[in-house]
């Protein structure tokens, strides 16, 4: 069957307009674009290549995308610096620990030293007379001896034996004489060495 429609203008609008009252689908099947099931092709991008062949990254459309690059630059460059000033302080919070360290080690192997000295310095012989001798005896010898010559002799006796010696000596002598041997054999103070001179009087 053969329609034939009308020429003028305002006539075909008003048979349109009738089509598609009757026919609601017909316009929304137009519409509908591609049918479903159809591969959809992947957001095609502009890639641009200098005479070389090498890829070139296009240049920002509008104003506000070169504003945001810049701001993202300096954000990142910000980043960076603070990383580096943190490194910086890192190196140098450890290089200072270090120093100490080697200080310490220096004080440490001075001491270890000294002490070896001082442990050495009494004679083996002195040694053996004194301890021969009854506290009551040695105590008033080892008194009028030099402070080290007296603490040398005693860190070489027995505990028993050199504890006892001190008890007959005055406080302040047993004192001195402790203080010596704290300074010489430990990382002690002088506190402590009146605290031990105490304990044995």
């Amino acid at each position: 069957m053969t329609k034939t429609f009308p020429k003028s203008s305002g006539g075909f609008g008003l048979w349109a307009l009738a089509l598609a009252l009757a026919c609601p689908g017909l316009a929304v099947a137009q519409d509908a674009g591609p049918a479903a099931g159809a591969p959809e092709l992947p957001p095609q991008q502009i890639r641009i290549v200098d005479p070389a062949g090498d890829l070139v990254a296009p240049a920002p459309a509008t104003e506000v995308e070169q504003y945001c690059l810049n701001i993202a630059d300096k954000a990142q460059d910000a980043r960076y610096s603070l990383q580096e000033s943190r490194m910086k302080d890192l190196e140098a919070a450890i290089s200072q620990q270090i120093d100490e360290l080697e200080v310490k080690r220096a004080d440490y192997e001075t001491w270890l030293a000294e002490r070896q000295r001082f442990l050495d310095s009494a004679s083996q012989i002195v040694v053996d007379i004194y301890s021969q001798m009854k506290a009551d005896a040695a105590a008033p010898q080892l008194a009028n001896l030099d402070r080290d010559a007296a603490a040398s002799v005693l860190v070489r006796l027995k505990s028993r034996q050199a504890s006892d010696i001190l008890s007959e000596m005055s406080p302040a002598v047993a004192a001195e004489i402790a203080k010596r041997i704290v300074d010489k054999t430990s990382a002690g103070t002088a506190a402590d060495a009146e605290q031990v001179a105490e304990s044995r009087s």
